[in-house]
């Protein structure tokens, strides 16, 4: 049984219905990112950001990156520093995995 939805699902594979929402977010992430910026390559960082979240950084932050802004609130499961780069370097011993899930 999922701990996050309560759907059954087969041991050690994903949650089909967690992965289904997970989807449907990309590919309107995806959608948006398309509508904002169109199809040609873009040569800064991407952010997609939601209702209420561009106000945590400062202007200067947001001087050489492309924003594009969801019009809802961040689902409570996609967290936003799955998002942020990260400050490690990889290694064949460790994962680089992001921090502050809780």
């Amino acid at each position: 049984m999922c701990i996050n939805c309560g759907h059954h699902y087969e041991a050690n594979r994903l949650c089909g219905h967690c992965y289904e929402k997970v989807k449907l977010e990309t590919k309107e992430m995806q959608d948006a990112i398309q509508k904002e910026l169109g199809l040609s390559p873009v040569e800064e960082n991407v952010i997609v950001l939601y209702d209420g979240e561009k106000d945590q950084k400062t202007d200067e932050f947001w001087k050489n990156q492309k924003v594009v802004e969801m019009p809802k609130k961040r689902p409570s499961w996609f967290h936003q520093n799955l998002l942020e780069p990260t400050t490690q370097e990889p290694s064949n011993k460790t994962d680089v995995k992001p921090t502050n899930l809780a």
